[in-house]
């Protein structure tokens, strides 16, 4: 770019991804249009006037706020920045008329989408990214029951094509759905019968189309490949949903649109996509804005999830936009042909490379349940396919939602504390029929299932090296039955914990993929978190190199032809344990946030704390303190608050009021190790040396009861020497 300005010079580098990497800090918007470069200030005045497009009230805001612009990507595009406001993506456009022009931007036609690209990008994949795209998450080979013939126009058995099939992922929509009975089935095998019928939405349609533009013959869509009708194997394929779009050899995903739009944009089957495309100029050149600023509501609805997440190539309509996304790259239509490597989801990654990761899986999950649902009940149906693909590394399988070899601490799930305010919200079933309902189908208190938000499920409880560690320890026998009065209960076996000290033992021969490597004293100062038995060596598996472990343990040797572990569903629990009264105060945070409830014995001693899942639980809890700002600020200072006295237990200690009293059971104890947070060497006050604290702890369930059922309220910590001199009684649990 031919200027004599130093700004303009520096966001075009930025722009161009060649050299410019650091962030360019502009000064605040007055500052950055005070200049009299017209290049420059054209382009930040078009930021401003979309800023303030949303009301005069930011015009304040704005002046203070600070502007700045980053390449990102590898030169994919770059961000403009603003402090406070929001941030936007920023693609340099291509001039095709200048060699070597570092522009990936492309005018798109207004009405109609490049189909051309589509089967250009699948040959790209299937000749150059090898077996990395073929079956990155070692899905066991799986043929749907039922496929639709493009070529016939009719659905025929899946089970008697080796062909290859492509897959639909979509959002139904706000419509009455349309149950498709025995005889409508029949019909619909005869050739062309669905050129006719009444039932095949736009959705449908579209897809018939795109699957002929890929060269494939068959399509799997759900509203035609799942005989409804026959509940045993409609619950059957969506037991095998997740391997059913991880065999597909593409999944073609709508976002934008539900089943009765269809996908806008394509010439001569579909209406015009009415794409906006702004163009802002900057000098001799333009720029394009990429990307919309919020998710369209199909990433919002539980049955996508694992349909996107086991995809091993993925057409994407989104933003009214093509784009491919596999293993090795991401491609879109808005952007010349550039590759751009390693889009693989990591966290199921670790997981099918046979390791019980708990923090990889608490993400997953948690990532799945701040999903939507038409009908709440669907909650672990939907994601019952992905769980079937992770019991082959969680070898026990999984209880609603819960891995079996890792249950005692899976049990004390909780809010996912990096996200506040987060609240759960209790599941609640829908009145359709229970013939007209997926099993399983419950959703057990005690489950995440049964609640929505985002969680954490155990993500402390590694053997991998980390500066927080957490060590469960049983402290009773989980059984499960398919009733609260059933007498024919199956062993939860918490396999984990029962052989984690033959897996530290040096004298037991290292399972297959392990090599054992000797501390040096720099890293004895380095990996200074390690728990009871661990930290004169450190482990590494050859299936993951870069971690680092603590000790050994069996890491599952997963190939494509692994089964999973299928277990009956059943949703009551049942333990002999102990039952304490404790009373809780709440204490407020950012905002007014309430942080956590303090559990307090009858002497008003903390001795524990609890992780609420929702503000309507906190009626009844007093108010003791908090602090006024966020932590992290320069301005942040406790303060006392006023107390609010707890109508119905009104009593004081101290003239401290007590809190309210809640019923705990014990579920298991655990000890943590972490890292001293006292301050960094050198500070003033800090440790001279890199420490580790250690805590031992009561893991609880504050629970309600209705009919000698528990049913979980919430999950919290109590202190191991505080709980065993509280009064206590042993009771025989059932949660429900």
């Amino acid at each position: 770019m031919e200027t004599d300005c130093d700004v303009c010079r520096a966001i075009w580098l930025a722009l161009a991804g060649t050299e410019q990497k650091e962030e360019i800090d502009l000064g605040t918007f007055g500052d950055a249009l005070s200049s009299s470069c017209p290049i420059h200030t054209s382009l930040i005045q078009h930021f401003k006037d979309e800023i303030l497009d949303g009301g005069e009230d930011k015009y304040d805001v704005y002046n203070s706020a600070r502007v700045s612009i980053q390449s990102l990507s590898e030169g994919m595009s770059a961000a403009v920045w603003v402090a406070g406001l929001g941030d936007f993506n920023v693609l340099l456009m291509n001039k095709p008329s200048v060699p070597n022009h570092p522009g990936k931007g492309r005018i798109l036609d207004r009405d109609w989408m490049d189909i051309e690209l589509i089967p250009l990008w699948k040959h790209i994949c299937l000749e150059t990214h090898s077996t990395i795209c073929e079956n990155p998450l070692k899905i066991w080979e799986t043929r749907p029951a039922w496929l639709i013939d493009i070529q016939n126009w009719c659905i025929v058995s899946g089970l008697e094509t080796t062909e290859a099939y492509v897959a639909l992922s979509y959002r139904y929509g706000d419509h009455p759905s349309v149950t498709i009975d025995a005889g409508m089935w029949s019909d619909l095998q005869n050739p062309n019968a669905l050129r006719t019928s009444p039932y095949l939405s736009p959705m449908v349609r579209d897809a018939i189309y795109l699957t002929s533009v890929l060269e494939e013959r068959y399509l799997w869509a759900d509203a035609f490949c799942i005989p409804h009708h026959d509940r045993g194997v409609a619950t059957d394929q969506l037991l095998l949903m997740g391997a059913i779009y991880g065999n597909a050899i593409v999944t073609i995903i709508a976002a934008d649109t539900d089943s009765k739009e269809g996908i806008p944009g394509i010439r001569g089957i579909s209406n015009s996509r009415n794409l906006e495309q702004t163009l802002i100029p900057f000098g001799k050149e333009q720029i394009a804005r990429r990307g919309s600023d919020s998710l369209p509501s199909y990433f919002s609805r539980g049955w996508t999830y694992q349909e996107r997440e086991y995809s091993r190539r993925k057409l994407i309509f989104r933003d009214r936009e093509l784009h491919w996304r596999c293993s090795c790259s991401a491609w879109h239509e808005a952007m010349t042909f550039v590759k751009f490597d390693d889009y693989g989801n990591h966290f199921m990654h670790t997981i099918q490379c046979g390791f019980p990761d708990m923090w990889c899986l608490s993400l997953v999950i948690s990532l799945y349940n701040s999903s939507d649902f038409r009908y709440e009940e669907d909650a672990f149906p939907a994601i019952s396919g992905l769980l079937s693909v992770a019991s082959r590394s969680f070898t026990n399988g999984f209880l609603y939602g819960l891995p079996e070899m890792l249950f005692d601490c899976a049990l004390a799930w909780r809010p996912n504390e990096l996200i506040r305010p987060n609240p759960l919200r209790r599941r609640t079933p829908s009145q359709r029929p229970i013939d007209e309902q997926l099993h399983p189908s419950q959703l057990p208190s005690w489950s995440w299932v049964g609640w929505q938000g985002h969680i954490e499920i155990g993500r402390f409880e590694s053997a991998q090296y980390n500066e927080s560690i957490q060590e469960t320890i049983p402290i009773t026998k989980w059984y499960t039955a398919d009733s609260p009065t059933s007498e024919e209960r199956r062993l939860i076996e918490s396999t984990w914990f029962t052989n984690r000290q033959s897996y530290k033992n040096p004298d037991t021969p290292l399972p297959p993929g392990w090599t054992r490597h000797e501390l040096s004293e720099q890293d004895k100062e380095r990996l200074v978190v390690h728990p009871d038995g661990c930290g004169e060596v450190i482990f590494k598996h050859e299936a993951w190199p870069e971690a680092e472990w603590l000790y050994p343990f069996p890491v599952s040797d997963i190939s494509d032809s692994t089964p999973p572990v299928v277990l009956e569903q059943t949703a009551y629990l049942f333990c002999e344990t102990q039952q304490a009264c404790l009373r809780g105060c709440r204490t407020k945070g950012y905002k007014g946030y309430c942080v956590y409830v303090e559990l307090r014995d009858d002497k008003n001693g903390i001795v524990g704390d609890l992780d609420y899942h929702n503000d309507e639980q906190l009626e009844g809890f007093p108010v003791i303190m908090g602090y006024s700002k966020w932590e992290d600020s320069e301005d942040s200072e406790w303060e006392d608050i006023e107390w609010e006295d707890d109508e119905e237990d009104g009593e004081h200690y101290g003239g401290v009021p007590l809190g309210k009293k809640i019923d705990l059971v014990a579920i298991s104890q655990y000890k943590f190790y972490e890292l001293d947070k006292l301050g960094e060497p050198g500070e003033p006050g800090a440790y001279p040396e890199r420490a580790m604290q250690t805590s031992e702890h009561i893991a609880v369930l504050w629970v309600e009861w209705k009919d000698g059922v528990a049913y979980r309220l919430a999950s919290g910590k109590v202190e191991k020497e505080a709980w065993y001199k509280l009064p206590r009684k042993d009771i025989s649990l059932i949660l429900g």
